[in-house]
Parts: structure tokens; C-alpha cells; sequence
């Protein structure tokens, strides 16, 4: 029973870092490449190929090789509704609080867009 609890804490320790996390939010609109990825979490190659490794190793991403381009993707949906899934509780308690102040790095891109085109 303690295997998947020491599972569980290793593969949650790789939230520990802003920039996975933004990997995460930025692979919910599909794959990325390795460049784009860098320019969208504002780090250089080796720095994020190092991030995605980590990530990879974990079982949270998969590649694909398209000429020499990789393209990185969410392995499974769950792992990006739990992530999502802490953030909201997250945001919901910085809001009762009077903490939060810009909603926009909260909101997804995908609800950004949304609410773009409402309006």
C-alpha cells in the first residue's frame, strides 16, 4: 500500500515547479513543441527540455517526433483535472480572502477565448 502513496508523492513533487505547472496549462489547448513550450514558459532550450524530461519520466507526458520537431502532450486528462481541479480550490480560497487580484493568469486559455468571443 505504501508503493502507490510513494508514487503518488513523487509524482506530485513535479508541481512543485511554476514552470511545470505552466507546461501543464499550456499543453490543455493540444501539443507543443519543445520550442514553442520555451518561448510560452519564458525559459531556454535545455531549460525546458530538462523540465520535460522530468515530466516525461513521471508518465505525465508523451512525445511525438514529426521530422525533428517533438511535440509533448498530456498523457492522460486526469492529470490536467486534478492540476485544474487545485488551482480552482485554490483561487476560490484567494477570492473569500480578498487576496486575488488578476484573474487572468487564473483563467484558461480556452475560457479566455470564450469569454472574448461573448463579448
Amino acid at each position: 500500500m505504501d508503493d502507490i502513496f510513494q508514487l503518488h508523492a513523487a509524482f506530485c513533487r513535479v508541481f512543485s515547479d511554476p514552470k511545470r505547472l505552466r507546461i501543464m496549462w499550456s499543453l490543455q489547448e493540444g501539443e507543443k513543441t519543445v520550442s514553442n513550450l520555451a518561448e510560452i514558459v519564458g525559459c531556454s532550450l535545455p531549460n525546458i527540455s530538462q523540465h520535460l524530461r522530468i515530466m516525461r519520466q513521471q508518465g505525465m507526458l508523451l512525445t511525438r517526433r514529426q521530422g525533428r520537431s517533438i511535440f509533448y502532450r498530456i498523457a492522460n486528462p486526469k492529470f490536467l483535472d486534478g492540476c485544474m481541479m487545485v488551482r480552482e480550490g485554490l483561487v476560490e480560497e484567494l477570492e473569500k480572502r480578498g487576496v486575488l487580484s488578476t484573474v487572468d493568469e487564473v483563467v484558461a486559455p480556452s475560457e479566455k477565448a470564450a469569454s472574448a468571443s461573448d463579448g
